[in-house]
This record gives C-alpha cells, sequence and structure tokens, in this order.
C-alpha cells in the first residue's frame, strides 16, 4: 500500500499537469483572439482576354501555353498585308486630295487676279460716266447761244449713254468674276477626312502585331498560327503577374483585430519555409446572410432556430502578395499565411502597436 506522502505528491503533480494545460488553453485562445487566422482564402491576380482589335488569319504565334512573358512582348501577328493595301490607299487618297487643293489654289488665285481686274474696269466705266456727264453739261448751255452745233452736243449725250452702259456692263462683269471665285474650304474639309482614314487605316496595321499589356503568365492557348482571329474574341488568357492579392474569410468575432495596414506573411505549402508579404488592404463591408432576407418587400424570418450559431466570414483583402516563380503556374493547393510582425495601426488605436497573424489555407486563382 502506497504511502501518503507519495499519495499526495501524485495528486499534486495531476493538480499541477491540469492547470498547466489550463493555462496553455488559455494562451492559446488568447493568441487566436489577438492574432487571428483563418483557413478559408484564395490568391488571385487580374486577367486579361488577349482578343485582337483587327480580324485575320494569324501568321506568327511564337508563345506557349504557361510561358512567362514580359510587357511589350509580341504574343501573336495576323496576316498584315490587307492592313498594308488599306494604309497604301488611304495614305494615296490624302496626296489625290493635295493635288487638288494645289490645283484649286491656283485656280483662286486667277479668279481672284480676274476679279481684281474687272473692278478696275468698273472704276474706269465710272470715270468715262463722270467725263461725259461733265462735258454735256458744259455744251448743252453753249448750243442755246450757238457756240457749238447741235451734232456736237448730240455726240456728247450718246457718249453718256454709251457711258452709262459700260457702267452696267463693267458693273455685272465684276460681279460675275467675283462670284466666280471658289474655296477650297470643302477640299480642305475632304483632306481632313482622308487623313483622319489614313490614321485608322494605319492604327489597324499596327494592331496586327498584339503585344502583351503587362507582364504575365500565358494560359487556355490551344489554337496555333493558322487560325482566323475575329475582332473582340480573344485567343488567349494571360495571368497578370504584376499584381497579386489574397482574399481571407475571417470570423466576425476575428475583425476587432484587424486593420488595414497591418503587414501580413503568406506561407505555401507548396514552400512552407518560403514567406510570401503582403498588407492588409481593406475589410468587405458586408456579406449577403443565409437567412433573414427580404422577400417581396416584407422581412423573412426563419421558424426554426439554431441553438449552434456559426459566426458569419467577412472577406478580407490582402495586397502586395509577390507569389514565388513556382506559385504561378500551380493548379489548386492548399496555402498558408501567417503574420507575427509589429503593425502600426494609426490613428483609429489611439496610434498602438500591435500584430496580427493570419493562417490562410486556399487554392491558388489563375
Amino acid at each position: 500500500m502506497r504511502s501518503l506522502p507519495s499519495r499526495i505528491g501524485g495528486i499534486s503533480l495531476l493538480i499541477l499537469s491540469l492547470a498547466a494545460c489550463t493555462l496553455c488553453g488559455f494562451l492559446v485562445l488568447d493568441r487566436l483572439h489577438s492574432r487571428p487566422r483563418t483557413e478559408d482564402a484564395y490568391i488571385a491576380a487580374n486577367i486579361v482576354h488577349l482578343a485582337p482589335e483587327v480580324s485575320g488569319r494569324i501568321v506568327s504565334m511564337p508563345v506557349h501555353d504557361n510561358e512567362v512573358v514580359r510587357r511589350g512582348q509580341t504574343l501573336y501577328v495576323i496576316d498584315p498585308e490587307p492592313y498594308e493595301y488599306r494604309v497604301q490607299q488611304a495614305r494615296a487618297q490624302v496626296e489625290g486630295i493635295k493635288a487638288q487643293i494645289d490645283v484649286q489654289t491656283s485656280q483662286v488665285s486667277s479668279q481672284v487676279s480676274r476679279a481684281g481686274a474687272e473692278a478696275s474696269s468698273v472704276m474706269s466705266a465710272r470715270a468715262r460716266l463722270t467725263l461725259a456727264q461733265a462735258t454735256q453739261a458744259r455744251l448743252t448751255p453753249l448750243e442755246k447761244q450757238g457756240f457749238v452745233t447741235r451734232e456736237a452736243l448730240d455726240q456728247a449725250r450718246a457718249e453718256t449713254k454709251s457711258a452709262e452702259a459700260g457702267l452696267q456692263t463693267a458693273l455685272q462683269s465684276a460681279v460675275s468674276a467675283r462670284q466666280a471665285v471658289r474655296s477650297v474650304a470643302p477640299l480642305r474639309a475632304d483632306l481632313a477626312a482622308a487623313q483622319a482614314a489614313l490614321r485608322e487605316a494605319e492604327r489597324d496595321l499596327r494592331l496586327t502585331t498584339v503585344k502583351a499589356p503587362c507582364d504575365g503568365i500565358v494560359t487556355d492557348l490551344n489554337v496555333a498560327a493558322g487560325e482566323y482571329a475575329t475582332t473582340g474574341k480573344p485567343v488567349f488568357t494571360l495571368v497578370d503577374n504584376e499584381t497579386w492579392w489574397a482574399i481571407a474569410n475571417f470570423r466576425e468575432t476575428q475583425l476587432s483585430g484587424l486593420v488595414p495596414g497591418q503587414r501580413v506573411k503568406v506561407y505555401a505549402m507548396a514552400q512552407p519555409g518560403t514567406p510570401i508579404t503582403g498588407t492588409l488592404e481593406s475589410l468587405n463591408a458586408g456579406v449577403v446572410p443565409d437567412e433573414g432576407m427580404s422577400a417581396n418587400g416584407l422581412p423573412k424570418v426563419p421558424r426554426s432556430l439554431n441553438w449552434v450559431r456559426i459566426a458569419q466570414r467577412f472577406p478580407v483583402r490582402i495586397s502586395s502578395i509577390i507569389p514565388r516563380p513556382i506559385l504561378c503556374g500551380l493548379a489548386p493547393r492548399l496555402l498558408w499565411l501567417s503574420c507575427d510582425e509589429q503593425c502600426r495601426t494609426g490613428a483609429r488605436h489611439d496610434a498602438a502597436t500591435r500584430s496580427t497573424c493570419a493562417a490562410v489555407a486556399a487554392g491558388v486563382s489563375s
């Protein structure tokens, strides 16, 4: 039979072990509360559907599926020959209108000179009429006194009428000459339209060469040179490799420990020893609840009551994610995200410093 001291020692050891387990449990719960984590998340990036802006047969496809490309790199080339002909045609149209403008300008100069000459003729005819009228006025009283013959007075009157007719003719010729002066404004408008058509044709020719708009990864490529590309129909997809982010779904009870600006470390199961840094960018403003929605303008309240209430999850966006190259082409795999750095939370928490830990498991979205 065991002695009393040994029995007391065993009970004490048991009590201490239970106390230590309880303390460890509280520490773990406190850590989970102050440093929230979740395994419901995914990493994503923008995608670009590489659809051509011009139609034609693809004559060159220098890239391959899952190939990493750089910004400005040629992805595929559409047959440029028809578009080269259109550029030549548009350029010929522009040159033709320019030639017409030159000819019209010369004609306008000649017409302006003729109008000026007719205006001078009007001035000369008006001066002749003035002289004839003055001569008739001088001879009329002299004829009554017998100093001039009636024949001379009749000749002066005839000269006045002739001068009046000449003035009318000169005026009509001047008006016709002014109206005959043509403007080059319509041709200049035609030239502007032709130049716009030329620029559009040159743009279409440039667009026959499709280049990468960003650094990325080619995916969903299942065509080759010889395929006919249609305007607006994607040939393949490019995953933007310049900007990545993570969406982590945290429980509503964990949101108090999350503040935009906190630094985050991402751990992938494919590379558990290599962290991927990021920054908590924003918290989603709301989600659609599973129950309690409106129906036909009235609130819909379920009759049953769930005794176990599961906390709602809210998406949290983590930006500035820089995945390692091995993650760029992975199919869906589990990832772990974690953060244990000291971060400044800003004025919302009186400039206090806290650290946040987030563990996220999800699949890579390409």
